[in-house]
């Protein structure tokens, strides 16, 4: 059986991808997270699966006081390298969506996940985690490949995207065992819509804006990722 990469096998590439806006959707996955998140001036903002710190200098630069947590050590120390070389007040530690030991009761007014939760497991502990440690009435928001259109059975015919077995949800990857040359690589856990949507509204959160942003080249007329804010 070929060996699934994981993010430390994936955190070089994933970072060398990062630094040019051209590869991949992460811009438009940051900029839509940053709308959804509205003013973050003088927040306190919790950027949850941080990976390399790109949304979280997004946030600074915002105006916001900001704390990344990722459980990858790599792109945890490739985060605080660029903090270093441009200090923006931004803290960072491992840590799992799932367990946020370090953090106590209601301590942030917001928190971001971006392209994060599909990886959480059980996503109900991340979900109960994040609520945990917002302040009363903060938003969460989320930002995914969207559940119905990037998942293992959807796929490119004759140049339109077919949806396929969409309600099996499990755990997919795409490796071969060779070096990690994408995001599905690595993969994550399908869910359904309303396995999403569920699983919100019964840990408490009150769904506030979605949105569906379209990518370009083939995704042009299709919905990219699902973001979702809402509140606690």
């Amino acid at each position: 059986m070929a060996h699934v990469p994981d993010w430390d096998d994936a955190a070089d590439w994933y970072a060398e991808m990062l630094a040019d806006p051209a590869k991949g959707y992460n811009e438009l996955a940051a900029l839509v997270a940053l709308d959804l998140l509205g003013d973050v001036r003088d927040r306190d903002v919790l950027d949850l699966g941080c990976g390399e710190g790109h949304v979280s200098r997004r946030l600074a630069r915002a105006g916001a006081y900001v704390f990344g947590v990722d459980p990858t050590a790599r792109l945890v120390k490739l985060a605080r390298q660029a903090e270093r070389a441009d200090p923006l007040g931004i803290r960072y530690a491992l840590g799992r969506a799932e367990q946020l030991d370090g953090f106590g009761n209601q301590t942030f007014d917001a928190v971001c996940a971006v392209l994060v939760l599909h990886h959480a497991d059980p996503l109900d502990a991340a979900l109960s985690e994040a609520r945990r440690v917002l302040r009363p009435g903060g938003p969460l928001v989320a930002v995914l490949p969207h559940p119905l259109l990037d998942h293992p059975g959807a796929g490119w015919l004759d140049g339109r995207r077919v949806v396929g077995r969409y309600t099996q949800e499990r755990y997919w990857s795409t490796s071969d065992g060779g070096p990690v040359q994408a995001v599905h690589h690595v993969g994550w856990h399908h869910r359904t819509l309303a396995t999403w949507f569920n699983a919100l509204a019964a840990n408490g959160f009150l769904i506030e804006r979605v949105a569906e942003p379209l990518g370009w080249g083939d995704w042009r007329d299709l919905p990219r990722f699902l973001a979702v804010r809402c509140s606690r």
